[in-house]
């Protein structure tokens, strides 16, 4: 079990920052009490905010709710400075002037790792606590139960297992293959269920296959074709996808500049303890008649495969149909037309699960 725990080093930056010296925020200051951030920077000079950001990478949790005048330049890239950090974004939405699938898409944008929604209700704030893929994990109008969700969340993320991945080679290119127009359409049959914000592609998920025997010579036994990184999947074609493999030490490897999908360690490991499977297909919505796995995991997180393992005991088949709770759903077959036989349906977003 993971022993990493939440500790001070934590960042608050809010209030409102201008050159007149900004002005602090009490919603801000009460955050961070209750967080027991080591450090605040609650309203000041708005000159002051490159600097503060260039400090993020000391911290390993921030909340950067800096309050600037639009016509002020945004500073607020975190994860640009520290991408392994904690992130913890905001968006004032009184009236809700903006959709869920807007803050979304401004989440999935920010890199956040946690988002929270504040609407004015009288002296009060209604606070809505999400991740980028749509879990509320709070919603109410109590800054202190907020913090504890929050903080009970972010212990969950922080031992959650991410692994990096390391180009080894020049690109070696993906082969022809039908595969390519089923998942062009599945984009298709994803972006009217999820119906994201405009511009957003991150959201619809990832497709992979396996280097199969008739394939070009440099296919070795273990080589896994996988989706790059924020292609949007309705235009997908043979050069989008990344030649990858797990080496002997388990590290992720792959052939090109562009680095595959952030799932590529989870899809990796399913292909090795899978032998029938050869393709599978990854969204953020859920499958019909799907199995459902027990724990939310994020993109990424190492932990889905045993969360699959303990849903689907039996790894020989030739067909799955596995729901990520709170994530999405994993389909996997042996031939396309296994895929094929799968229906797709609407997650609710925003989803509650507690």
């Amino acid at each position: 079990m993971c022993q990493e725990k939440i500790n001070g080093k934590i960042l608050v930056v809010g209030g409102t920052w201008d050159e007149n010296g900004g002005k602090p925020s009490g919603l801000v200051r009460k955050f961070a009490e209750f967080l027991q951030a080591g450090t605040v920077c609650n309203g000041g000079d708005f000159r002051d905010l490159s600097k503060i950001l260039q400090s993020v990478i000391n911290y390993e949790i921030v909340l950067w709710w800096a309050n600037v005048p639009n016509n002020y330049d945004k500073i607020r890239d975190v994860k640009k400075i520290n991408p392994k950090v904690m992130s913890i974004t905001s968006k004032r939405n009184d009236n809700e002037k903006y959709s869920f699938a807007e803050l979304i898409s401004r989440s999935l944008e920010q890199k956040a790792n946690l988002t929270i929604e504040f609407s004015k209700n009288d002296s009060l704030y209604n606070m809505r606590l999400f991740d980028p893929l749509g879990v509320v994990w709070y919603e109410g109008q109590d800054i202190e139960d907020c913090v504890k969700v929050m903080k009970d969340r972010l212990q969950i993320l922080i031992c959650i297992t991410r692994q990096p991945s390391i180009c080894v080679g020049e690109k070696i290119q993906a082969p022809e293959s039908d595969f390519y127009e089923y998942v062009r359409e599945c984009a298709d049959v994803f972006h009217n269920l999820i119906n994201p914000a405009k511009g957003t592609t991150r959201f619809l998920g990832n497709s992979s296959f396996r280097c199969q025997s008739g394939f070009p010579s440099f296919c070795s036994s273990n080589g896994i074709f996988v989706s790059r990184r924020n292609v949007d999947k309705r235009y997908i074609d043979r050069d989008a996808f990344v030649l990858t493999y797990l080496d002997e030490k388990d590290q992720v490897s792959y052939f090109g500049e562009a680095k595959p999908s952030v799932d590529t360690p989870v899809q990796l490991r399913l292909y090795r303890l899978f032998p029938n499977i050869n393709y599978m297909i990854h969204a953020h919505c859920y499958v019909k008649d799907g199995i459902f796995t027990k724990t939310p995991i994020p993109c990424g997180g190492v932990e889905e495969v045993n969360e699959i393992l303990q849903v689907v005991p039996d790894t020989n088949g030739t067909r799955y149909a596995i729901n990520l709770i709170g994530h999405g759903c994993i389909i996997m077959g042996q031939t396309v037309e296994d895929l094929k036989s799968f229906t797709f349906v609407k997650r609710s977003v925003p989803e509650k699960l507690v």
